[in-house]
């Protein structure tokens, strides 16, 4: 009796743990079915496959690189220098070349005309062609050709003169607008010495107008005294004649 329970007691823990084996298989089985790796790798490929289009590496290849706008205004300014230059035989001055012409300018102007004030007031007279053809030229070098570099110049140019700023871009600011302000009154006074040699013209064309006009009057004055020297004449013909009869 007690042999018979121990096998019925095996047999039962055997059958138990065939059914829980069984059991567990299946639920392992039934917890990993839905996990399966292949058909989340296809939806994910899809997924991913839908998002790429927009982000092509090999279309922003064959794109060709942007140049930005201070490059392409290099480029377009050569252009234009070389062809003018072909078709003109001109050569168009850059900025800085301008600016330097200005400045020297400014500085030789601004300085003579302190020189000659400076000598007006010992009694004395300013030698122009000395100062621009000798002495600026030593000093600075030419107006477009400058020995020293404009800030420089500009800067001596505010230790100078207390109308400049002593900061060299400011001092450069105002060389440049005191050879503006020069250059219109220069104009000015071109188109004034133009207006006055018109008015002379205009002046002495009248005076021409008035001479030819005394001229006819004084020919009428002799045509009309020959007309009546030929009455009178006449006249004394008649009275001879008459006598003679």
């Amino acid at each position: 009796m007690a042999t018979t329970t121990a096998k019925n007691g095996s047999r039962s823990s055997n059958g138990a743990s065939q059914s829980n084996g069984k059991s567990n298989g299946t639920a392992a089985n039934l917890k990993t079915a839905p996990t399966v790796s292949q058909p989340n790798g296809k939806i994910n490929g899809a997924a991913a496959n839908l998002k790429s289009p927009p982000t092509i590496s090999q279309s922003n290849g064959n794109r060709r690189p942007t140049t930005s706008v201070e490059e392409q205004a290099d480029a377009l300014l050569a252009r234009v220098r070389t062809t003018i230059l072909k078709k003109f035989g001109v050569k168009i001055q850059l900025r800085e070349k301008r600016l330097q012409t200005k400045i020297g300018h400014a500085t030789k102007e601004k300085i003579g005309l302190d020189i000659a004030a400076q000598l007006k007031k010992n009694g004395k007279t300013m030698n122009w062609q000395r100062w621009n053809n000798e002495v600026f030229p030593a000093l600075f070098g030419q107006p477009d050709a400058l020995r020293h570099d404009v800030e420089v110049i500009a800067l001596v140019m505010a230790k100078l003169y207390d109308v400049f700023e002593l900061s060299p871009q400011e001092a450069i600011k105002g060389l440049v607008k005191f050879n503006q302000e020069s250059l219109a009154k220069r104009n000015s006074y071109n188109k004034q010495d133009e207006s006055d040699d018109e008015d002379d013209f205009d002046d002495l064309e009248d005076d021409e107008d008035d001479e030819e006009d005394l001229d006819e009057d004084s020919e009428e004055d002799s045509d009309i005294e020959e007309e009546d020297d030929s009455d009178a004449e006449d006249e004394e013909e008649e009275d001879e004649e008459e006598d003679l009869e």
